[in-house]
Protein backbone atom coordinates (compact mmCIF):
# COMPACT_ATOMS: atom_id res chain seq x y z
CA UNK A 1 0.00 0.00 0.00
CA UNK A 2 1.44 3.66 -1.16
CA UNK A 3 1.35 6.12 1.48
CA UNK A 4 0.36 8.88 -1.23
CA UNK A 5 0.65 11.85 1.33
CA UNK A 6 4.74 10.60 0.97
CA UNK A 7 4.98 11.30 -2.10
CA UNK A 8 4.00 13.30 -5.26
CA UNK A 9 2.70 10.85 -7.76
CA UNK A 10 -0.40 12.55 -8.70
CA UNK A 11 -1.45 15.79 -8.08
CA UNK A 12 -4.91 14.20 -7.52
CA UNK A 13 -3.17 12.51 -3.94
CA UNK A 14 -2.52 16.46 -2.65
CA UNK A 15 -5.40 18.35 -1.22
CA UNK A 16 -6.18 21.70 -1.57
CA UNK A 17 -4.97 23.13 1.59
CA UNK A 18 -1.36 20.91 1.11
CA UNK A 19 -1.31 22.52 -2.80
CA UNK A 20 -2.28 25.76 -1.26
CA UNK A 21 0.94 25.37 1.12
CA UNK A 22 3.37 24.34 -1.42
CA UNK A 23 2.62 27.43 -3.65
CA UNK A 24 2.99 29.29 -0.44
CA UNK A 25 6.35 27.65 0.27
CA UNK A 26 7.59 28.11 -3.45
CA UNK A 27 6.93 31.57 -3.20
CA UNK A 28 8.52 32.06 0.23
CA UNK A 29 11.93 30.44 -1.10
CA UNK A 30 12.17 32.57 -4.19
CA UNK A 31 11.68 35.45 -2.32
CA UNK A 32 14.86 34.53 -0.12
CA UNK A 33 16.94 33.30 -2.71
CA UNK A 34 16.04 37.07 -4.41
CA UNK A 35 17.56 38.71 -1.23
CA UNK A 36 20.59 36.59 -1.47
CA UNK A 37 19.32 34.11 1.67
CA UNK A 38 19.55 30.51 1.44
CA UNK A 39 18.36 27.80 3.82
CA UNK A 40 20.26 23.87 4.99
CA UNK A 41 17.31 22.46 5.23
CA UNK A 42 18.87 19.15 2.73
CA UNK A 43 22.50 19.81 4.50
CA UNK A 44 23.73 16.36 4.59
CA UNK A 45 21.04 14.82 2.53
CA UNK A 46 20.89 13.34 -1.13
CA UNK A 47 18.44 12.96 -3.44
CA UNK A 48 18.62 11.16 -6.71
CA UNK A 49 17.80 11.70 -10.24
CA UNK A 50 16.30 9.50 -12.54
CA UNK A 51 15.33 10.57 -16.12
CA UNK A 52 14.62 8.36 -18.91
CA UNK A 53 12.95 11.50 -20.72
CA UNK A 54 15.39 14.39 -22.00
CA UNK A 55 15.37 17.49 -19.76
CA UNK A 56 16.17 21.10 -19.53
CA UNK A 57 14.02 23.05 -16.94
CA UNK A 58 13.52 20.03 -15.03
CA UNK A 59 16.84 18.39 -14.44
CA UNK A 60 18.30 21.95 -14.02
CA UNK A 61 15.85 23.22 -11.53
CA UNK A 62 16.17 20.49 -9.01
CA UNK A 63 19.52 19.48 -9.27
CA UNK A 64 20.05 23.74 -8.41
CA UNK A 65 17.24 23.68 -6.15
CA UNK A 66 18.50 20.76 -4.05
CA UNK A 67 21.81 22.45 -4.18
CA UNK A 68 20.58 25.98 -3.00
CA UNK A 69 19.23 24.15 0.03
CA UNK A 70 22.26 22.63 1.13
CA UNK A 71 21.53 19.19 -0.27
CA UNK A 72 23.25 16.61 -3.18
CA UNK A 73 21.85 15.41 -6.38
CA UNK A 74 22.95 12.24 -7.75
CA UNK A 75 21.85 11.95 -11.37
CA UNK A 76 21.13 7.95 -12.08
CA UNK A 77 21.61 7.22 -15.72
CA UNK A 78 18.61 5.10 -17.17
CA UNK A 79 20.99 3.37 -19.19
CA UNK A 80 23.43 2.01 -16.97
CA UNK A 81 20.47 0.87 -14.35
CA UNK A 82 18.83 -0.85 -16.62
CA UNK A 83 15.24 -1.06 -15.13
CA UNK A 84 13.80 -4.12 -15.01
CA UNK A 85 15.92 -5.31 -17.64
CA UNK A 86 19.75 -5.32 -15.87
CA UNK A 87 17.18 -5.42 -12.36
CA UNK A 88 14.51 -5.25 -11.44
CA UNK A 89 12.46 -2.18 -10.37
CA UNK A 90 11.84 -3.56 -6.33
CA UNK A 91 15.74 -4.08 -5.98
CA UNK A 92 16.51 -1.08 -7.20
CA UNK A 93 13.73 0.67 -5.04
CA UNK A 94 15.17 -0.93 -2.10
CA UNK A 95 19.25 -0.27 -2.95
CA UNK A 96 18.07 3.15 -3.41
CA UNK A 97 16.39 3.61 -0.11
CA UNK A 98 19.16 3.05 1.57
CA UNK A 99 21.35 5.54 -0.12
CA UNK A 100 19.38 8.48 -1.01
CA UNK A 101 16.86 10.44 0.96
CA UNK A 102 14.38 11.16 -2.08
CA UNK A 103 13.86 10.27 -5.78
CA UNK A 104 12.57 12.74 -8.91
CA UNK A 105 11.34 10.46 -11.72
CA UNK A 106 11.25 11.22 -15.05
CA UNK A 107 9.77 9.08 -17.03
CA UNK A 108 7.59 7.39 -19.67
CA UNK A 109 5.15 5.11 -17.56
CA UNK A 110 3.14 6.61 -14.36
CA UNK A 111 3.19 3.22 -13.43
CA UNK A 112 7.10 2.83 -12.62
CA UNK A 113 6.88 6.13 -10.24
CA UNK A 114 4.09 4.05 -8.70
CA UNK A 115 5.96 0.86 -7.84
CA UNK A 116 9.01 3.05 -6.86
CA UNK A 117 7.04 4.60 -4.23
CA UNK A 118 5.55 1.16 -3.42
CA UNK A 119 8.45 -0.68 -2.97
CA UNK A 120 11.15 1.94 -1.68
CA UNK A 121 10.56 3.87 1.65
CA UNK A 122 11.53 7.13 0.53
CA UNK A 123 9.59 10.04 -0.83
CA UNK A 124 9.03 9.93 -4.67
CA UNK A 125 8.64 12.65 -7.15
CA UNK A 126 6.62 12.25 -10.56
CA UNK A 127 8.73 14.73 -12.53
CA UNK A 128 6.64 14.08 -15.77
CA UNK A 129 5.41 10.73 -16.85
CA UNK A 130 3.14 10.32 -20.04
CA UNK A 131 0.03 10.22 -17.68
CA UNK A 132 0.62 13.88 -15.15
CA UNK A 133 3.05 16.57 -14.95
CA UNK A 134 2.33 17.89 -11.10
CA UNK A 135 5.47 19.93 -11.11
CA UNK A 136 4.37 21.59 -14.15
CA UNK A 137 1.36 22.10 -12.42
CA UNK A 138 2.55 23.64 -9.18
CA UNK A 139 5.05 25.90 -11.12
CA UNK A 140 2.04 27.05 -12.70
CA UNK A 141 -0.45 27.95 -9.68
CA UNK A 142 2.96 30.15 -8.51
CA UNK A 143 2.55 31.93 -11.68
CA UNK A 144 -1.23 32.55 -10.94
CA UNK A 145 -0.94 33.07 -7.46
CA UNK A 146 2.43 35.86 -8.82
CA UNK A 147 0.89 37.37 -11.40
CA UNK A 148 -2.92 37.57 -11.25
CA UNK A 149 -3.09 37.26 -7.65
CA UNK A 150 -5.92 34.78 -6.69
CA UNK A 151 -6.91 31.68 -8.20
CA UNK A 152 -10.69 31.41 -7.41
CA UNK A 153 -12.93 32.19 -10.57
CA UNK A 154 -10.40 32.70 -13.10
CA UNK A 155 -10.62 29.86 -16.28
CA UNK A 156 -7.59 28.40 -17.63
CA UNK A 157 -8.09 27.80 -21.64
CA UNK A 158 -5.66 24.69 -22.54
CA UNK A 159 -4.94 25.01 -25.93
CA UNK A 160 -3.87 21.60 -27.68
CA UNK A 161 -3.68 18.10 -26.93
CA UNK A 162 -5.35 17.32 -24.07
CA UNK A 163 -2.27 15.67 -22.48
CA UNK A 164 -0.50 14.96 -19.35
CA UNK A 165 0.11 18.77 -18.66
CA UNK A 166 -3.13 19.03 -19.39
CA UNK A 167 -3.89 16.52 -17.00
CA UNK A 168 -2.62 17.69 -14.18
CA UNK A 169 -3.59 21.19 -14.69
CA UNK A 170 -7.45 20.08 -15.36
CA UNK A 171 -6.82 18.92 -11.37
CA UNK A 172 -5.41 22.15 -10.12
CA UNK A 173 -8.20 23.83 -11.23
CA UNK A 174 -10.80 21.50 -9.87
CA UNK A 175 -9.24 21.66 -6.93
CA UNK A 176 -8.65 25.35 -6.19
CA UNK A 177 -11.48 27.10 -7.29
CA UNK A 178 -10.75 27.68 -11.17
CA UNK A 179 -12.81 26.46 -14.30
CA UNK A 180 -10.95 24.34 -17.10
CA UNK A 181 -11.25 24.78 -20.81
CA UNK A 182 -9.80 22.23 -22.99
CA UNK A 183 -9.72 23.35 -26.82
CA UNK A 184 -8.48 20.30 -28.73
CA UNK A 185 -9.65 18.42 -32.12
CA UNK A 186 -11.99 15.93 -32.11
CA UNK A 187 -10.76 12.48 -30.86
CA UNK A 188 -7.63 14.08 -28.69
CA UNK A 189 -9.56 14.99 -25.20
CA UNK A 190 -8.81 14.11 -22.07
CA UNK A 191 -9.14 10.37 -20.17
CA UNK A 192 -12.96 10.27 -18.89
CA UNK A 193 -11.61 8.48 -16.13
CA UNK A 194 -9.10 11.92 -15.16
CA UNK A 195 -12.65 14.07 -15.91
CA UNK A 196 -14.83 12.43 -13.76
CA UNK A 197 -12.05 11.51 -10.62
CA UNK A 198 -12.12 15.87 -10.70
CA UNK A 199 -16.19 16.72 -11.43
CA UNK A 200 -16.98 16.67 -7.70
CA UNK A 201 -14.23 19.02 -7.01
CA UNK A 202 -15.52 21.16 -9.69
CA UNK A 203 -19.21 21.05 -8.58
CA UNK A 204 -17.92 21.94 -4.98
CA UNK A 205 -16.55 25.15 -5.93
CA UNK A 206 -18.82 25.99 -8.46
CA UNK A 207 -16.67 26.04 -11.33
CA UNK A 208 -16.57 23.91 -14.33
CA UNK A 209 -15.03 22.09 -17.07
CA UNK A 210 -15.68 22.48 -20.49
CA UNK A 211 -14.46 21.17 -23.84
CA UNK A 212 -14.19 22.85 -27.02
CA UNK A 213 -13.37 21.68 -30.26
CA UNK A 214 -13.40 25.25 -31.75
CA UNK A 215 -10.58 27.27 -30.05
CA UNK A 216 -12.48 30.89 -31.06
CA UNK A 217 -15.02 29.63 -28.53
CA UNK A 218 -12.84 28.17 -25.81
CA UNK A 219 -10.42 31.59 -25.62
CA UNK A 220 -14.13 33.95 -25.06
CA UNK A 221 -13.60 34.38 -21.11
CA UNK A 222 -10.45 33.06 -20.51
CA UNK A 223 -7.84 34.74 -17.78
CA UNK A 224 -5.29 32.69 -19.18
CA UNK A 225 -4.63 30.68 -22.31
CA UNK A 226 -1.61 27.83 -22.16
CA UNK A 227 -0.31 26.05 -24.71
CA UNK A 228 1.82 22.72 -25.24
CA UNK A 229 3.84 20.93 -28.10
CA UNK A 230 1.51 18.83 -29.65
CA UNK A 231 3.89 16.08 -30.29
CA UNK A 232 4.83 14.73 -26.78
CA UNK A 233 8.25 13.27 -25.96
CA UNK A 234 7.57 9.37 -27.59
CA UNK A 235 5.23 10.30 -30.07
CA UNK A 236 7.46 11.80 -32.58
CA UNK A 237 6.09 9.01 -35.04
CA UNK A 238 2.20 11.02 -35.34
CA UNK A 239 4.24 14.24 -35.72
CA UNK A 240 2.69 14.61 -39.22
CA UNK A 241 -0.61 13.74 -38.56
CA UNK A 242 -0.95 15.61 -35.41
CA UNK A 243 0.08 18.40 -37.13
CA UNK A 244 -2.29 18.27 -39.55
CA UNK A 245 -5.38 18.42 -36.91
CA UNK A 246 -3.89 20.78 -34.95
CA UNK A 247 -2.75 23.57 -37.23
CA UNK A 248 -5.94 25.76 -36.44
CA UNK A 249 -5.06 25.28 -32.77
CA UNK A 250 -2.10 27.96 -32.73
CA UNK A 251 -2.44 30.52 -30.49
CA UNK A 252 -1.28 33.56 -32.46
CA UNK A 253 -2.01 37.30 -32.34
CA UNK A 254 -5.60 36.52 -33.80
CA UNK A 255 -7.08 33.90 -31.51
CA UNK A 256 -5.80 36.04 -28.52
CA UNK A 257 -7.49 39.26 -30.05
CA UNK A 258 -10.84 37.12 -29.27
CA UNK A 259 -9.96 36.75 -25.93
CA UNK A 260 -10.53 39.75 -22.81
CA UNK A 261 -8.34 42.47 -22.69
CA UNK A 262 -6.48 41.23 -19.31
CA UNK A 263 -5.76 37.81 -20.88
CA UNK A 264 -2.87 36.07 -20.00
CA UNK A 265 -0.26 33.43 -22.12
CA UNK A 266 1.84 30.95 -20.61
CA UNK A 267 3.31 28.09 -22.00
CA UNK A 268 5.43 25.10 -20.55
CA UNK A 269 8.10 24.68 -22.70
CA UNK A 270 9.89 23.98 -25.06
CA UNK A 271 8.22 26.18 -27.79
CA UNK A 272 7.83 24.40 -31.39
CA UNK A 273 7.54 28.28 -32.44
CA UNK A 274 5.51 28.60 -35.62
CA UNK A 275 3.61 25.42 -34.79
CA UNK A 276 1.06 25.72 -31.41
CA UNK A 277 2.13 29.60 -30.83
CA UNK A 278 4.00 31.99 -32.47
CA UNK A 279 6.90 34.22 -32.24
CA UNK A 280 4.32 37.50 -32.17
CA UNK A 281 2.96 35.66 -28.55
CA UNK A 282 5.95 34.28 -27.37
CA UNK A 283 8.03 37.55 -27.59
CA UNK A 284 5.24 39.70 -25.93
CA UNK A 285 6.35 40.45 -22.69
CA UNK A 286 3.15 42.14 -21.86
CA UNK A 287 0.71 38.88 -22.10
CA UNK A 288 3.50 35.72 -22.01
CA UNK A 289 3.79 34.28 -18.91
CA UNK A 290 6.18 30.97 -19.60
CA UNK A 291 9.36 32.54 -18.49
CA UNK A 292 8.67 33.55 -15.07
CA UNK A 293 6.57 29.83 -15.09
CA UNK A 294 9.95 28.65 -16.03
CA UNK A 295 11.82 30.59 -13.12
CA UNK A 296 9.59 29.12 -10.63
CA UNK A 297 9.92 25.68 -11.35
CA UNK A 298 12.94 26.09 -9.51
CA UNK A 299 11.35 27.12 -6.44
CA UNK A 300 8.35 25.47 -7.41
CA UNK A 301 10.76 21.97 -7.03
CA UNK A 302 12.13 23.47 -3.90
CA UNK A 303 8.72 23.62 -1.80
CA UNK A 304 7.41 20.58 -3.43
CA UNK A 305 10.88 18.18 -1.76
CA UNK A 306 10.73 20.59 1.27
CA UNK A 307 7.14 19.32 1.62
CA UNK A 308 8.04 15.78 1.76
CA UNK A 309 11.53 15.49 3.35
CA UNK A 310 10.31 17.78 6.35
CA UNK A 311 8.37 16.67 9.03
CA UNK A 312 4.80 17.98 9.49
CA UNK A 313 5.54 19.42 12.97
CA UNK A 314 8.46 21.55 10.97
CA UNK A 315 6.63 22.71 7.84
CA UNK A 316 5.66 26.37 9.19
CA UNK A 317 9.40 26.76 10.02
Amino acid sequence: MIEKNRHLLRLADWSEERILETVDIAMRLKKEVHNGQFSDRFHGQTIGMFFEKPSLRTITTFQVGIHQLGGAAVLLAPDSIGLGKRESVHDVATCLSRWVNALVVRCFKQELVEKLAEYGNIPVVNALTDDSHPCQAFAFAQTIKEQVGDFKGNTIAFIGDGNNVANSFLVLCAKLGMNFTLACPKGFEQPTSVIDEMQPFFKQHGTQYRVFNDPKEAVKDADILYSDVWVSMGQEGEKDSKQSHFLPFQINDSLLKLAPAHCKVSHCLPAHRGEEITDSVMDNLKVNLSFEEAENRLHAHKAVLWQLMTPTSELGK
